[in-house]
């Protein structure tokens, strides 16, 4: 009886020494642990407030009409900003004000290096309203106001029923959408022979050529279609041909009026 009692303390104080060894092991753990997270921290304080990651170049890509060096300015990024600093939201929301601007991703290049990726917003057309002309692209964003028309390789469209544009916001109106969609549908080389459209509603689109050939188009609907046929009657008319009537195809015809029918 005296022997297992003697057995069960031996038992139970070799558990006790067992468990005060694993918890001295814990705590040396989260000793050694809390240590290295400070360290970690007092790291980054440390680097985050010297030299060793500011900003020495930023590379701008993607940008055409927008100048590098107006881009640079916006982000107010100057050789004193630690690349850890920057907000990649910030020189977003601020680069992005610019209208021409569609999208721009911020990346760091460490340990010196910001890079901006942009991607500019392209003009299909010049919009003539109020006396004054504004650049749009193809989804009806206005890009920027202009005094005078001085596109050359894009269209004008003029007559439209609306009072106010504002730059940097999309517009909204049937006979615009349906006269851009008429461009869009167009091949580059066929688009770059048109110099202007007139657009006051849908069923009055015109369009005009570079040679002067009134072309009568109306509704986008048909657009590939019409686009094809015309390009064959310019191509085979030539120069003779001054006025189309392509309405109502591929219901009709297209009507034609030649420079030598003229009395």
């Amino acid at each position: 009886m005296v022997e297992g009692k003697l057995i069960a303390k031996s038992k139970a104080q070799e558990r006790e020494q067992k468990l005060a060894a694993i918890r001295r092991k814990r705590r040396i753990q989260i000793l050694i642990m809390t240590a290295g997270l400070f360290a970690l921290i007092f790291g980054a304080i440390g680097i985050y407030r010297s030299n060793l990651l500011d900003v020495e170049k930023i590379e701008v890509t993607g940008n055409k009409s927008v100048a590098t060096a107006d881009i640079i300015k916006t982000c107010g990024i100057n050789e004193h900003t630690n690349l850890l600093s920057i907000s990649s939201s910030d020189i977003r929301k601020k680069i992005l004000k610019n209208a021409w601007i569609e999208s721009v991703n911020v990346k760091r290049v460490f340990p010196h290096t910001l890079r901006l990726e942009i991607r500019e917003r392209s003009p299909i057309a010049s919009i003539s309203c109020g006396g004054k002309f504004y650049l749009i692209d193809g989804d009806m964003f206005v890009l920027s106001e202009q005094q005078y028309d001085d596109t050359r390789d894009i269209p004008t469209i003029t007559d439209l029923p609306i009072d106010k544009i504002k730059v940097g916001e999309h517009l909204i109106n049937s006979s615009l959408s349906n006269a851009l969609r008429c461009l869009k549908s167009m091949d580059t080389d066929f688009r770059r022979t048109i110099s202007l459209l007139s657009a006051s509603s849908i069923d009055k689109l015109s369009i005009y050529n570079k040679d002067n050939v009134e072309i009568l188009y109306g509704d986008a609907k048909h657009a590939d279609e019409k686009n094809e046929v015309l390009k064959t009657i310019l191509k085979e008319q030539g120069q003779q041909v001054i006025f189309i009537d392509i309405r109502s195809y591929p219901k009709t015809d297209p009507i034609l009026r030649r420079m030598d029918t003229v009395p």
